[in-house]
Parts: C-alpha cells; sequence; structure tokens
C-alpha cells in the first residue's frame, strides 16, 4: 500500500482562516530539490512559521501547542497557485490526512488525493462554523466519514455531505495509488487490452493505447560555438568550461558543440580544457568540433585539442559549390572522402554539415541527394542539415526532410535551425514530425544575425506538444544556465523572451491576479516551477487588489478592506509616475499611506522648484498653503533640502512660529532594488522635550524628505 488506508478521522483540527493560500505559501520553492516524498513536512508554512533565523514565530497557528490533529482547516481557495505536488506532500508528510475548505484549487486537490490526503470541500456556511467551534474550544473533533461522504462537528452534531471521485474514493478506502490500482486489476488488464480496438476501461479509468516506444531526440547544443557567432561575443575559456559542464551534467543535453577549428590559441586552449574534464568524466564523445576541408589541417588541430568528434562542414547547395568553391561535386566529394578516411585513422568520428543545405533543397535537390548517396558509403555518424541563412518556412522544412527521411531512412539526421523570419520553433516542430533524428539548438536563441532556434522554448513545445518524441533535458536548470549565459556574453534576455524572460510570469493586470484566485483561471501550462522560476504578480498602474494581495501574502503581511484600497490607490498613483513598484517596496508604501491617514492635514506644501547647478549655490522656492491662507518664499543653502529648509524657516519666521530642529536624517531603499527605486526618508525632529519621526516615500530622495517634513508641518 501506498498510505494507511481513509476510512473514518476523528481528530481534533488546527484552524488556518487565510484565504488563497498558495502552494508557493504551503511549500516555497526553494525546498522543491527533492524527488522523494519524505522530508517535506519540515517546511510545511516554512516562511509563515519561521522568522529569518529559523526561530519559530509563535503567533503562528502550527506553532501553538492549544492546536493540533491530523484536520487541517483553510480558508476560502485553498492550494492555488502551481501545480507543484509537493505541496501535498508537504501537507502528509507534516501529519495532515485531511484539509477542509470552502474551496480548493483543482490540482492541489488531485494532488492531494494521489498522496493519500482527502480534500473535504464544505459551504461557506459550515466551514464558518467550523472556525467558531474551534475558536470557542480548540478540543473540538471533527468527524469525516469517507464511505458516507459526510463531515460532522462532534459537539454540535452539525454534519454536511461532500463530493468525491469514486475512483479516488475507492484508492483512499484501500490506500492505494494510480499504480496500485493498476496492480490489484492486472489480470483484467491482459484480458481487455488483447481485444480493445482503440482504447480499454476499468470503472471510472480509460487507458488509451499507446506507442510502445517514444523516439529519443537528440539535443546538440552549439552555444559555444555557433551561438559566439553573435555579434560582440567572446567567450574565455574558463567561462566555456563552465558552461560545458552545466550543459552536460546538469542541463543533460546529449552533445555540445564547442569550438571551430584553428581560430586562435586561445580557442585551442579552451578545448583542451573542455576535453580533459570530459574525458576525466566520461563524456568526451559528447564534445565536438567544427572542422573543415583543408588537408587535414583541422583534424591536426584537434588531435592536439585532445577532441574525438568532429562535425565536417562541407558545401550543400550546387550554388555554393560552384560559386564559393569553384569545384565540381566530384572534385568536393573527393576531398571530403579523404578527410573522412584520414580522421578514421586517427580515431576521430566524423560528422558531416551540409552548408546551406535548405537553398541547396530549393535549387539543386539532385546534388543534395547525389550528395547524401556518397555519405551513406562513408563511416560517418550524423548528417547535419542547417538551415544557413534561416530562409525556410515550416512547410518546407517537413517538405524537405521528410523526402529524406523516405530515402534515408537508415541514417541519422539532424536538424539546424535559423531565426531570421522568427520561424525557428516552428521549424523544429515541423522537422521532428518529418522524421528527424537530432536538433541543433542555442541558450537565448544566440547565434549570427537573428539567432538560432532557442533551446528553452524548443523544450517546452516538445515536452507540452509532441508526446510521440521524448528528450533527456532538464527544465529546471534552464533559467539559471539562461542567466548565466546573458551575464557571460554582456547581452540581456529580453523580458518578454518566452520561458527565460523576466516578465514571463509575471500578471500585471489585476483581473489575472484575481482569476488566478479563483480556479486559476490565468494559468496554462507553462508553470513557472518547471523552469526554476516563481510565478510574479507586478504592483503597477494596472494592478487591482487580487495583486497586491498575492504579494502581501508573500511578505506575511495582512491589511483590512479600507487600508487596502488605500494602498491599493498609492500604487497606482505610484504606478503613474513610475513604470514598476517592487513588493519590497510595500511595506515603505504601508508605512507611508497608514501613517498619513492618522493625521489631519492643514498644511499643504502646494508648490516648489528646487535648482542645483555646477558652481552654483542649490536654491529652493516654496509655496505653503496654511489654513487656506499662502506663503511664498526662496532661499539658498548647501544643498537642495536644506535650500528648502531655510525657505521653509522664513515663512515660519515671519509666522512667528518656531520651527522643530533636525536632530536625524536617514535614507533607506529596498534590499536589492535598482537606481529607481522608491526611497524612504525618516527625518527625527526635536521641539522643546519632545521628539518626534515622520516618513516619506518617493522615487526622488529630496521629494520623500519634502513628504516627510509636510508630515511634520501637521504634527505642530
Amino acid at each position: 500500500m501506498a498510505y494507511d488506508k481513509f476510512v473514518t478521522l476523528k481528530s481534533t483540527a488546527v484552524p488556518l482562516s487565510i484565504e488563497n493560500v498558495d502552494t508557493d505559501q504551503i511549500i516555497p520553492a526553494r525546498f522543491l530539490k527533492a524527488t522523494e516524498r519524505k522530508g517535506f513536512g519540515d517546511n510545511l508554512f516554512r516562511d509563515w512559521r519561521y522568522n529569518p533565523d529559523n526561530t519559530p514565530k509563535a503567533q503562528f497557528v502550527l506553532n501553538n501547542p492549544i492546536y493540533g490533529g491530523k484536520i487541517l482547516v483553510g480558508g476560502k481557495n485553498f492550494g492555488s497557485g502551481s501545480s507543484r505536488e509537493h505541496a501535498a506532500w508537504a501537507v502528509y508528510d507534516y501529519g495532515f490526512r485531511c484539509v477542509v475548505s470552502s474551496f480548493f484549487a483543482d490540482i492541489f486537490r488531485n494532488n492531494c488525493l494521489n498522496v493519500g490526503v482527502l480534500p473535504v470541500q464544505v459551504s461557506p456556511e459550515f466551514l464558518q462554523q467550523i472556525f467558531e467551534a474551534i475558536e470557542a474550544d480548540p478540543k473540538t473533533e471533527l468527524v469525516v466519514d469517507l464511505p458516507s461522504q459526510t463531515i460532522t462537528l462532534s459537539n454540535s452534531g452539525a454534519k454536511e455531505e461532500f463530493d468525491i471521485n469514486d475512483y479516488k474514493k475507492e484508492n483512499l478506502l484501500n490506500g492505494f495509488d494510480d499504480i496500485d490500482y493498476l496492480l490489484n486489476i492486472k489480470a483484467d488488464i491482459k484480458d481487455f487490452a488483447a481485444n480493445a480496438p482503440l482504447s480499454f476501461g476499468f470503472g471510472n479509468l480509460i487507458f488509451p493505447k499507446v506507442a510502445k516506444h517514444r523516439k529519443h531526440i537528440e539535443i546538440m547544443d552549439t552555444t559555444l560555438r555557433d551561438g559566439e557567432q553573435t555579434s560582440g561575443v567572446s567567450f574565455t575559456a574558463s567561462e566555456k568550461l563552465t558552461l560545458a559542464k552545466l550543459l552536460l551534467e546538469e542541463l543533460k543535453v546529449d552533445r555540445i558543440e564547442v569550438a571551430s577549428a584553428r581560430v586562435s590559441e586561445g580557442e585551442l586552449d579552451s578545448v583542451r580544457q573542455i576535453t580533459a574534464w570530459a574525458k576525466a568524466v566520461g563524456k568526451l564523445d559528447k564534445v565536438e568540433v567544427l572542422t573543415f576541408v583543408d588537408g587535414g589541417a583541422s583534424l591536426e588541430w584537434m588531435k592536439t585539442s585532445g577532441a574525438i568528434v568532429q562535425n565536417l562542414l562541407t558545401k550543400g547547395s550546387l550554388n555554393h559549390l560552384t560559386h564559393q568553391l569553384r569545384k565540381t561535386p566530384d572534385q568536393h566529394f573527393s576531398e571530403i572522402g579523404w578527410v573522412i578516411t584520414q580522421a578514421v585513422e586517427r580515431n576521430i568520428a566524423t560528422n558531416v554539415y551540409l552548408e546551406d543545405w535548405s537553398n541547396g533543397m530549393r535549387s539543386s535537390p539532385d546534388y543534395v541527394f547525389t550528395f547524401l548517396d556518397f555519405l551513406k558509403t562513408q563511416p560517418v555518424k550524423r548528417i547535419l542539415l542547417p538551415d544557413t541563412l534561416g530562409v525556410l518556412t515550416p512547410k518546407e522544412t517537413f517538405k524537405f526532410l521528410h523526402e529524406i527521411r523516405q530515402r534515408f531512412p537508415s541514417l541519422h539526421f539532424d536538424f539546424h535551425g535559423h531565426n531570421d523570419y522568427d520561424l525557428s520553433v516552428a521549424n523544429v516542430m515541423e522537422a521532428i514530425d518529418a522524421g528527424i533524428d537530432g536538433l541543433h539548438l542555442t541558450v537565448n536563441g544566440m547565434g549570427e544575425r537573428a539567432g538560432n532556434a532557442p533551446l528553452a522554448s524548443v523544450v517546452a513545445v516538445i515536452n507540452d506538444f509532441m508526446p510521440e518524441v521524448q528528450i533527456g533535458i532538464d527544465e529546471v536548470s534552464l533559467y539559471k544556465v539562461s542567466k548565466l549565459v546573458s551575464a557571460f556574453t554582456g547581452i540581456a534576455i529580453p523580458a518578454n523572451k518566452p520561458i527565460v524572460g523576466d516578465n514571463v510570469f509575471t500578471q500585471t493586470a489585476g483581473i489575472h491576479a484575481d482569476g488566478d484566485n479563483k480556479k486559476n483561471l490565468y494559468f496554462n501550462d507553462l508553470m513557472p516551477e518547471r523552469f526554476g522560476r516563481k510565478r510574479k504578480y507586478a504592483l503597477g498602474k494596472t494592478s487591482g487588489k487580487a495583486n497586491i494581495q498575492k504579494n502581501l501574502q508573500e511578505l506575511g503581511l495582512t491589511l483590512n478592506d479600507d487600508e487596502l484600497q488605500k494602498v491599493t490607490s498609492r500604487i497606482i498613483e505610484l504606478g503613474d509616475k513610475k513604470e514598476k513598484v517592487t513588493k519590497e517596496d510595500l511595506p515603505y508604501i504601508i508605512s507611508d499611506v497608514l501613517g498619513s491617514a492618522a493625521v489631519a492635514q492643514k498644511v499643504f506644501i502646494t508648490s516648489y522648484v528646487l535648482t542645483h547647478a555646477k558652481g552654483l549655490q542649490p536654491s529652493t522656492s516654496v509655496m505653503v498653503k496654511i489654513e487656506d491662507q499662502s506663503h511664498e518664499s526662496s532661499a539658498q543653502g548647501d544643498g537642495q533640502f536644506d535650500a528648502f529648509m531655510n525657505a521653509l524657516g522664513k515663512i515660519y519666521k515671519a509666522l512667528k512660529i518656531n520651527l522643530p530642529i533636525l536632530t536625524d536624517y536617514a535614507v533607506r531603499i529596498p534590499p536589492g532594488s535598482s537606481s529607481d527605486a522608491l526611497c524612504e526618508t525618516v527625518i527625527t525632529w526635536r521641539k522643546e522635550d519632545r521628539e518626534f519621526t515622520t516618513r516619506g516615500l518617493d522615487s526622488d530622495q529630496t521629494v520623500s524628505a519634502i513628504k516627510a517634513t509636510e508630515k511634520m508641518l501637521n504634527l505642530l
């Protein structure tokens, strides 16, 4: 059995009366590294249970000794957010066998059922009864009876029915997971499978007949060779070695192309370092070098570098052959044959590139097929077909490759796409449908001109839309490798680039965040956790309350409806002036907004002009409205704010009012923020025996100080 049978559970319950609890709050993403179900309970609600120094937060319900039991009672929309099954693992591993709420996210509900946790969905009214009963007496017990599908409050006898899928119910009653269930009906499967033309089923299960074998597509990453042809890009030897290790060991690509032969001494040194490491870890045959038909010079270079696989560049179109090399096909084939023979003598394996093959299929297909007939007779491991100029349409890609596949079924073909018309991913899909055996990709789509087919996008497309094939790429490492390549090259990743761009898992519109709270209406299969990332909810002028609530939950902050409305209005106002407001800005915004609301405003700084020029003393002109009377003055100072205070002092001196003395001035910005972040200015004032502090918030430091000063004037 996968877990203990669930029949009837009578237990006290732990009340967590928080709505919209998402899976990242249940088990934060940084704890998802393990692949076994054990140990996740220690980090259940980790950021709510523990302080940054790992001491327990006494006020959190799981740390309160008066609550306990095997039932967790949550607020509405429990388990929203990502599809991570680790959230259900954490709930089960902590010791809960039942979770009660008035609404569950579908994916979380199914994940719970798969690990032996029963999600019981009740009406909002009954949920409220449960919370009230536990608050009145923490020893209140709930009775969950699975056979009758009822949940009962033991102290009052109040009862409500709940729904559950018959198949999942049977599994829980027997302690089965899906595999246990299949093993239990193994004999029936054998009996029915032989006679079912398209599908066969048992009870609530339908089993489609699927292919016995999913074709493996080799992924060859050419970031270190073709990607380096991006304008302005040059990797150092240490950078190439670092990326080679990540690509092969962490990302798990099948092969890497690391350099072109005979380029430079620096390139030779980088290949030596890579081959030395690859040989030590048994991956030398996965490291490939681009070589040329050059009388054996490239082969000598390869022997010196330690590489044992060459990707020999040849001419795949008659146009290139006759106008660039000015040779006949027979001459070219003869020279290629000689190089391949020399490679065999040096124990170097050969793959062959047909440069400009795509144009060759358009203008000289007979030449291409003659060339392939020749290569069929040679000791060649793979034939590499590049769309060198990125000119193919998806329809042509399928047509050309399908024709080649039909004529040469026993040869191994790779497709190497370029992105000049932004068709590289579509062409890759057509290449797979046509029967290709391998693909050439680059991190971030790097490469000459518009680049190559991007690794991350192709991996996601294959995994989500092409079930007939499989690849060995570890999706969760894609983002990390992408960011590292960006750092090494100095080429920023476009914010909207699929999978790896900063904005692709960010919801900006409030209506979308609201939809995520209501059955994940704006989710698709591209869940950020697949790629080692996390969904974000942007703050700005299009934000709604739902966006802000999502960010507040991550910070562990709670506001009432009135406070939330004020904070929302302030963020929209800031968004009009500053495109992006970060989650880290929120505490300062809350402090500014809620602090301002506590003081009745009678003094308004209605206008000011701040000047600062090289060689001239800073000056300020200011207008202040005090109880409907406007006052204006100008002054100079050691800085803009000093000039502002001097001008303000003149106004209040004329009114015979003494201003407080500024005793401390501090400026803070959120940790990790950029230069355009909101800043909070905190000023401490002393007037006679009284000392007090005011705060101002703005993206401009001087303006935030002026806002703090305006608050001071209203406290006089």
